[in-house]
C-alpha cells in the first residue's frame, strides 16, 4: 500500500464556492499547498460530475496531487481517480477496493468511537 500525504487535505464542492470556476480553485489550492484533493458533489447528475471530476482532475494533474471523488466509485472510475471518499451508509469500502483496485485510495467517514472500531 502506497502512503498517501494528508497533511493538508482539500475539499472543493460546488455548492460552496459561490459560483467560482472549479479548475481555478483547484489550482489555486494546487499552488497553496494541498496535498490531497476531494470532490464532493452531492447534488449534480452523474455527467455532471465526471465532467467536472475530468476538470480538476486536469488542473491538479502538472501538480501530482491525488483526487479522490466523494461516495461515487463510478464517477472515480469513469475519470481515473485516485480514490474515493465513502461514508458509513454509501459503498462498502472494501467493495470500493475490489473495483478500483490495489493503488487506490479509500477513505471513509469515521465520526465516532464505533465507526473507529
Amino acid at each position: 500500500m502506497n502512503s498517501v500525504d494528508i497533511s493538508l487535505y482539500g475539499i472543493i464542492d460546488p455548492n460552496r464556492t459561490r459560483g467560482r470556476d472549479l479548475s481555478d480553485l483547484t489550482r489555486q489550492a494546487a499552488e497553496g499547498g494541498i496535498t490531497l484533493l476531494q470532490y464532493r458533489d452531492k447534488l449534480a447528475d452523474t455527467r455532471t460530475l465526471i465532467d467536472s471530476a475530468r476538470s480538476i482532475k486536469q488542473s491538479l494533474s502538472p501538480f501530482g496531487i491525488p483526487l479522490l471523488i466523494n461516495d461515487r466509485v463510478d464517477v472515480a472510475l469513469a475519470v481515473g481517480a485516485d480514490g474515493v471518499h465513502v461514508g458509513q451508509s454509501d459503498m462498502a469500502p472494501a467493495d470500493a477496493r475490489r473495483l478500483l483496485g490495489d493503488d487506490a485510495i479509500i477513505g471513509l467517514t469515521i465520526k465516532n468511537q464505533n465507526h473507529a472500531e
